[in-house]
Protein backbone atom coordinates (compact mmCIF):
# COMPACT_ATOMS: atom_id res chain seq x y z
CA UNK A 1 0.00 0.00 0.00
CA UNK A 2 1.63 3.40 -0.92
CA UNK A 3 0.11 7.22 -0.83
CA UNK A 4 0.87 10.14 -2.88
CA UNK A 5 3.43 12.48 -1.43
CA UNK A 6 3.34 16.29 -1.58
CA UNK A 7 6.62 15.64 -4.23
CA UNK A 8 4.38 13.70 -6.76
CA UNK A 9 5.72 10.28 -6.08
CA UNK A 10 4.85 7.43 -3.73
CA UNK A 11 5.56 6.59 -0.27
CA UNK A 12 4.91 3.56 0.72
CA UNK A 13 2.76 3.78 4.11
CA UNK A 14 4.81 0.71 6.00
CA UNK A 15 6.26 2.82 9.19
CA UNK A 16 9.27 2.05 10.78
CA UNK A 17 8.41 1.92 14.86
CA UNK A 18 12.17 1.61 16.31
CA UNK A 19 13.47 5.29 17.42
CA UNK A 20 15.19 6.87 15.19
CA UNK A 21 18.09 9.51 16.13
CA UNK A 22 19.41 12.45 13.72
CA UNK A 23 22.56 13.66 14.40
CA UNK A 24 23.23 17.43 13.66
CA UNK A 25 26.86 19.10 14.22
CA UNK A 26 29.38 21.03 12.12
CA UNK A 27 32.21 19.85 10.76
CA UNK A 28 35.08 19.39 13.51
CA UNK A 29 32.42 19.11 16.14
CA UNK A 30 33.29 15.32 16.59
CA UNK A 31 29.61 13.93 15.72
CA UNK A 32 31.21 11.25 13.62
CA UNK A 33 32.95 10.35 16.98
CA UNK A 34 30.10 10.49 19.89
CA UNK A 35 27.92 8.98 16.53
CA UNK A 36 29.92 5.64 16.72
CA UNK A 37 29.75 5.64 20.72
CA UNK A 38 26.01 5.86 20.59
CA UNK A 39 25.60 3.57 18.19
CA UNK A 40 27.36 0.86 19.97
CA UNK A 41 26.38 1.45 23.21
CA UNK A 42 22.16 1.40 22.09
CA UNK A 43 22.87 -0.95 19.79
CA UNK A 44 21.72 1.75 16.92
CA UNK A 45 23.65 1.37 14.02
CA UNK A 46 24.49 4.45 11.90
CA UNK A 47 22.92 5.08 8.65
CA UNK A 48 25.50 7.14 6.19
CA UNK A 49 23.84 7.47 2.44
CA UNK A 50 26.88 7.42 1.29
CA UNK A 51 28.46 4.25 2.77
CA UNK A 52 25.05 2.23 2.03
CA UNK A 53 25.20 3.33 -2.14
CA UNK A 54 28.68 1.77 -2.03
CA UNK A 55 27.71 -1.52 -0.59
CA UNK A 56 24.50 -1.47 -3.30
CA UNK A 57 26.47 -0.55 -6.05
CA UNK A 58 29.42 -2.74 -5.44
CA UNK A 59 27.30 -5.57 -4.35
CA UNK A 60 25.40 -8.59 -6.80
CA UNK A 61 21.94 -7.72 -5.47
CA UNK A 62 20.29 -6.16 -8.47
CA UNK A 63 16.51 -4.45 -8.88
CA UNK A 64 15.31 -1.23 -11.10
CA UNK A 65 16.15 1.07 -7.89
CA UNK A 66 19.75 -0.37 -7.93
CA UNK A 67 20.09 0.32 -11.63
CA UNK A 68 18.95 3.69 -11.46
CA UNK A 69 21.62 4.71 -8.61
CA UNK A 70 24.26 2.95 -10.44
CA UNK A 71 23.22 5.18 -13.54
CA UNK A 72 22.84 8.04 -11.58
CA UNK A 73 26.33 7.98 -10.10
CA UNK A 74 27.72 6.92 -13.18
CA UNK A 75 27.06 9.96 -14.88
CA UNK A 76 27.74 11.63 -11.53
CA UNK A 77 24.41 13.24 -11.25
CA UNK A 78 23.10 14.17 -7.61
CA UNK A 79 20.48 11.65 -6.44
CA UNK A 80 17.02 13.31 -6.21
CA UNK A 81 14.75 13.07 -3.00
CA UNK A 82 12.70 10.23 -4.65
CA UNK A 83 15.53 8.07 -4.99
CA UNK A 84 16.79 9.01 -1.35
CA UNK A 85 13.74 7.89 0.13
CA UNK A 86 13.72 4.77 -1.60
CA UNK A 87 16.71 3.83 -0.42
CA UNK A 88 16.32 4.51 3.19
CA UNK A 89 12.91 2.12 2.92
CA UNK A 90 14.99 -0.59 1.52
CA UNK A 91 17.58 -0.14 4.21
CA UNK A 92 14.61 0.24 6.95
CA UNK A 93 12.60 -2.26 5.73
CA UNK A 94 14.70 -4.89 3.61
CA UNK A 95 18.09 -5.05 5.27
CA UNK A 96 17.04 -4.61 9.01
CA UNK A 97 18.69 -6.51 11.26
CA UNK A 98 16.32 -7.97 14.04
CA UNK A 99 18.39 -7.22 16.95
CA UNK A 100 18.95 -3.42 15.98
CA UNK A 101 16.92 -0.88 18.79
CA UNK A 102 16.51 2.04 16.72
CA UNK A 103 18.79 3.80 13.99
CA UNK A 104 21.05 6.89 13.80
CA UNK A 105 20.45 9.03 10.45
CA UNK A 106 24.26 10.77 9.99
CA UNK A 107 23.97 13.21 6.80
CA UNK A 108 20.47 12.92 6.54
CA UNK A 109 18.15 15.10 6.01
CA UNK A 110 20.05 17.83 4.82
CA UNK A 111 16.73 19.57 3.53
CA UNK A 112 13.30 20.48 5.75
CA UNK A 113 11.37 18.55 2.66
CA UNK A 114 13.64 15.17 3.23
CA UNK A 115 12.48 15.59 6.93
CA UNK A 116 9.30 15.76 6.34
CA UNK A 117 9.86 12.89 3.64
CA UNK A 118 11.87 10.80 6.72
CA UNK A 119 8.91 11.52 9.42
CA UNK A 120 6.02 9.60 7.16
CA UNK A 121 8.36 6.74 7.22
CA UNK A 122 9.51 6.53 10.54
CA UNK A 123 9.33 8.67 14.03
CA UNK A 124 12.42 10.54 15.08
CA UNK A 125 12.29 10.63 18.48
CA UNK A 126 14.99 13.28 18.60
CA UNK A 127 17.51 15.51 16.74
CA UNK A 128 20.53 15.36 18.81
CA UNK A 129 22.53 19.04 17.74
CA UNK A 130 26.24 19.08 18.89
CA UNK A 131 27.91 22.52 18.84
CA UNK A 132 31.07 24.58 19.65
CA UNK A 133 32.29 28.35 19.32
CA UNK A 134 33.15 28.64 15.55
CA UNK A 135 36.46 29.39 16.53
CA UNK A 136 37.04 26.57 18.57
CA UNK A 137 36.01 24.48 15.13
CA UNK A 138 38.50 26.20 13.70
CA UNK A 139 40.74 25.31 15.50
CA UNK A 140 39.82 21.38 15.82
CA UNK A 141 39.46 21.09 11.96
CA UNK A 142 43.15 23.20 11.59
CA UNK A 143 44.74 20.13 13.82
CA UNK A 144 43.33 16.91 12.46
CA UNK A 145 45.27 14.55 10.89
CA UNK A 146 44.18 11.56 9.10
CA UNK A 147 46.01 8.42 8.03
CA UNK A 148 46.32 7.76 4.26
CA UNK A 149 45.80 3.90 5.06
CA UNK A 150 42.91 3.00 7.18
CA UNK A 151 41.48 6.65 7.35
CA UNK A 152 41.62 6.99 11.42
CA UNK A 153 41.06 10.22 12.23
CA UNK A 154 44.10 12.01 14.63
CA UNK A 155 43.68 15.55 16.22
CA UNK A 156 47.00 17.61 17.35
CA UNK A 157 45.23 20.81 18.50
CA UNK A 158 45.50 21.26 22.08
CA UNK A 159 42.77 24.30 23.05
CA UNK A 160 42.46 25.78 26.83
CA UNK A 161 40.18 28.60 26.48
CA UNK A 162 36.17 30.23 27.27
CA UNK A 163 35.92 26.57 29.23
CA UNK A 164 37.28 24.67 27.09
CA UNK A 165 39.10 22.05 27.24
CA UNK A 166 40.87 19.38 24.54
CA UNK A 167 43.70 17.63 24.60
CA UNK A 168 45.96 16.60 21.55
CA UNK A 169 44.23 12.91 19.88
CA UNK A 170 47.47 11.73 18.36
CA UNK A 171 49.27 8.45 17.55
CA UNK A 172 50.69 6.91 21.14
CA UNK A 173 53.97 5.34 19.50
CA UNK A 174 55.09 7.75 16.69
CA UNK A 175 53.19 11.28 16.03
CA UNK A 176 53.87 10.87 12.35
CA UNK A 177 51.89 7.17 11.92
CA UNK A 178 49.40 5.79 12.23
CA UNK A 179 48.48 3.53 15.53
CA UNK A 180 46.77 1.10 13.64
CA UNK A 181 48.30 0.53 10.42
CA UNK A 182 51.18 2.62 10.45
CA UNK A 183 49.88 4.72 8.07
CA UNK A 184 51.79 8.04 6.68
CA UNK A 185 49.13 11.13 8.93
CA UNK A 186 48.30 14.15 6.43
CA UNK A 187 46.92 17.12 6.85
CA UNK A 188 43.79 16.52 4.33
CA UNK A 189 43.18 19.66 1.62
CA UNK A 190 39.82 20.44 3.43
CA UNK A 191 41.20 21.67 6.93
CA UNK A 192 42.68 23.90 5.56
CA UNK A 193 41.55 27.78 6.71
CA UNK A 194 40.05 28.82 3.39
CA UNK A 195 38.32 25.33 3.26
CA UNK A 196 37.26 24.96 6.54
CA UNK A 197 35.70 28.89 6.29
CA UNK A 198 33.74 27.82 3.14
CA UNK A 199 33.05 24.63 5.01
CA UNK A 200 31.55 26.14 8.22
CA UNK A 201 29.50 28.68 5.77
CA UNK A 202 27.56 25.81 3.62
CA UNK A 203 26.77 23.99 6.89
CA UNK A 204 25.07 27.10 8.23
CA UNK A 205 22.93 27.99 5.39
CA UNK A 206 22.14 24.17 4.64
CA UNK A 207 21.33 23.08 8.41
CA UNK A 208 19.86 26.41 10.07
CA UNK A 209 16.47 25.10 8.89
CA UNK A 210 16.73 22.06 9.74
CA UNK A 211 17.65 23.42 13.58
CA UNK A 212 14.52 25.32 13.43
CA UNK A 213 12.24 22.25 11.70
CA UNK A 214 13.07 20.79 14.77
CA UNK A 215 12.88 23.03 17.67
CA UNK A 216 9.50 23.49 16.04
CA UNK A 217 8.33 19.97 16.61
CA UNK A 218 10.20 19.95 20.04
CA UNK A 219 12.86 17.14 19.53
CA UNK A 220 15.76 19.53 19.06
CA UNK A 221 18.54 18.48 22.01
CA UNK A 222 21.24 20.29 21.63
CA UNK A 223 24.70 19.84 23.38
CA UNK A 224 27.82 21.44 24.10
CA UNK A 225 31.17 18.88 24.41
CA UNK A 226 33.99 21.49 25.50
CA UNK A 227 36.05 18.67 26.80
CA UNK A 228 35.18 16.44 23.53
CA UNK A 229 35.10 12.74 23.75
CA UNK A 230 35.86 13.27 27.42
CA UNK A 231 32.39 14.82 27.53
CA UNK A 232 30.98 11.48 26.47
CA UNK A 233 29.58 10.07 29.90
CA UNK A 234 26.60 13.11 30.47
CA UNK A 235 26.25 12.64 27.04
CA UNK A 236 25.40 8.99 26.75
CA UNK A 237 23.11 10.01 29.83
CA UNK A 238 21.37 12.17 28.13
CA UNK A 239 21.24 9.73 25.35
CA UNK A 240 19.88 7.44 27.19
CA UNK A 241 17.03 9.46 28.84
CA UNK A 242 15.68 10.09 24.98
CA UNK A 243 15.38 6.25 24.04
CA UNK A 244 14.01 5.24 27.22
CA UNK A 245 11.38 7.69 27.05
CA UNK A 246 10.80 6.42 23.05
CA UNK A 247 10.33 3.31 23.70
CA UNK A 248 7.86 3.86 26.89
CA UNK A 249 5.67 5.66 24.38
CA UNK A 250 6.41 2.38 21.96
CA UNK A 251 5.21 0.32 25.25
CA UNK A 252 2.07 2.80 25.95
CA UNK A 253 1.14 2.90 21.86
CA UNK A 254 0.98 -1.04 21.96
CA UNK A 255 -1.01 -1.42 25.11
CA UNK A 256 -3.81 0.88 23.79
CA UNK A 257 -3.92 -1.17 20.50
CA UNK A 258 -4.95 -4.08 22.36
CA UNK A 259 -7.36 -2.21 24.51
Amino acid sequence: VSTQSTWGFLIMEKVYTKPILVLLGAPGVGKGTFGKKISVDFSMPIFSTGEYLRTLVGGKETSPLIERVKKIMKEGGLLDDETIIQIIQKRLFEDEDPKNKGIIFDGFPRTIPQAVLLDKIGKVKAAVNFFNKEEILIEKLTGRRECTGCHEAYNAAIIRKDGYEMDPLMPKKDPTKCDKCDGKLIHREDDQPKAIAERLKIYKEKTLPLEKFYETKGIMKSYEPKKGVADYPWVKEEIKKIIESAQNCQSFTIQLDLI
